[in-house]
């Protein structure tokens, strides 16, 4: 199967992006050669060439006088995203070898052209090599972290309104922004206010949800759940939050209104999440705390000094141009 430009060109990308300031990936330069071994017996020499023919130690790509082994590849393979493996799986390695070897080409001919030399270059390479050491360092710190089940435990009994749930349907009307030009869309304040009040009316005499969105809604201007959703704390500005899991079951919010719209909910229902199924969540929140209460030891124990004049914060800027509100 053929690999597609758009495909060569990620696969090319992701290749030199991550993975050329891999040391000792190719061997470029060969190793010191050790004092050399006692002639070996047959039998030996032909086990020691079978070996060197198969595993990880096999040359299978030569480009120029550059070798690179099957444990190479694997590695190369292995460093690539999910999608690329999968990409790979699905090809074969071929077109990963064409790439590779064009890569290698290029690397050949800038060392012969010196760029390699220049202050760019070098900065560059600084660099890479500044981003893998922190990243190594930080996925060290990270896999050294664990997360016991009696600190889940624990968080899950002292954050419980954390996992409380609330079912609700959510009703927003548009308004139209005062002033605005001829066919903007939404509903002139007071209009707005008058059709809030009788859906509110309608949900809160128990009318089919479907039914009242059939009459009611507008595109892109009224529009009402007709299934209710189920949200966590936080997921609604505040004032709808607060409403969702103070009201009671079936009871309806006051419009909350902002310049650009009315909002308001009806209550469906409330539950509580059990441990069993937010435990996994609790574990990665723990985690991260975890492994950034660690970090920042590690700036405790690290002097660091910044020219406050040279890393201020952002200057003054010009008030922006007057703009209508966002619809």
């Amino acid at each position: 199967m053929k690999i597609s430009r758009m495909q060569k060109q990620v696969l090319l990308a992701t290749i030199l992006a991550g993975l050329t300031a891999c040391a000792g990936f190719a061997q470029q330069t060969p190793a010191p050669k050790a004092a050399a071994p006692a002639p070996a017996k047959p039998a030996a020499q032909a086990e020691a060439t079978k070996a060197a023919e198969e595993g990880p130690e096999k040359v299978v790509l030569k480009v120029g006088e550059q070798k690179f082994t099957e444990g190479d590849m694997e590695f190369l393979i292995d460093s690539l995203s999910p999608q690329l493996q999968q990409a790979v799986a699905r090809q074969g390695k071929k077109p990963l070898g064409d790439q590779y070897a064009i890569m290698s080409v290029l690397s050949q001919q800038a060392e012969k052209d010196h760029l390699d030399s220049s202050q760019a270059f070098r900065q560059q390479m600084a660099l890479h090599r500044l981003q893998a050491l922190a990243q190594a360092e930080y996925d060290k710190v990270a896999e050294d972290i664990k997360v016991t089940p009696e600190e889940v435990s624990q968080y899950y009994t002292s954050h419980s309104t954390e996992f409380d749930q609330a079912r609700i349907r959510e009703v927003i009307i548009r308004k139209k922004a005062e002033g605005a030009k001829e066919g903007a869309p939404g509903l002139p304040a007071q209009e707005a206010q008058a059709r809030a009040t009788e859906i509110r009316k309608a949900l809160a005499a128990g009318t089919d949800p479907k039914q009242v969105a059939e009459k009611f809604n507008q595109e892109n201007i009224v529009m009402i759940d007709t299934e209710p959703r189920t949200i966590r704390h936080g997921q609604l500005v505040a004032t709808l939050d607060k409403a969702a899991f103070d009201l009671k079951d079936g009871d309806i919010s006051d419009p909350m209104e902002t310049p650009q719209a009315l909002a308001f909910v009806q209550v469906v229902g409330h539950t509580h999440s059990e441990i069993k199924d937010v435990s996994d969540d609790i574990e990665k929140t723990l985690h991260q705390q975890k492994v950034q209460a660690a970090l920042d030891e590690l700036k405790k124990k690290t002097p660091i000094w910044m020219d406050e004049k040279y890393f201020s914060g952002p200057s003054e800027a010009a008030p922006a141009p007057d703009s209508p509100p966002q619809q």
